[in-house]
């Protein structure tokens, strides 16, 4: 294991070790913690999925796009592990959104007639 030394401010110390009593460990554990967290995130594969159920979510992507980028099995599981990841409610996308407008105006228009 190796050493290294970072400067921080002295009441964020001071404010660390007390937590750090508390949770029963110390900075150092809780600094290394942080740390490992932080690369398995930024390195795992779900970082990226994040973006696209964020995409889906607020209709930049179409269902079936999000469905293929993510490698699931159908648009069910795309929006329960898009309500588990917290986001909103899925909306339309703006692509689908056209196309009711288009196909409700050729109905008016039918209808019209």
């Amino acid at each position: 294991m190796s050493n290294f030394t970072v400067a921080i401010p002295d009441d964020l110390l001071t404010n660390a070790k007390v937590m750090a009593a508390k949770a029963g460990t110390s900075v150092n554990a809780l600094i290394r913690t942080l740390l490992d967290g932080f690369v398995q995130n930024e390195s795992s594969p779900m970082s990226g999925n994040f973006e696209i159920l964020l995409q889906y979510s607020l209709g930049q992507i179409s269902p079936k796009k999000a469905v293929k980028l993510l490698h699931l099995e159908d648009e069910v599981a795309l929006e329960k592990i898009t309500l588990q990841a917290g986001f909103p409610i899925p909306r339309l996308s703006l692509q689908e959104t056209d196309n009711m407008q288009k196909r409700f105006g050729e109905m008016l228009d039918k209808a019209s007639t």
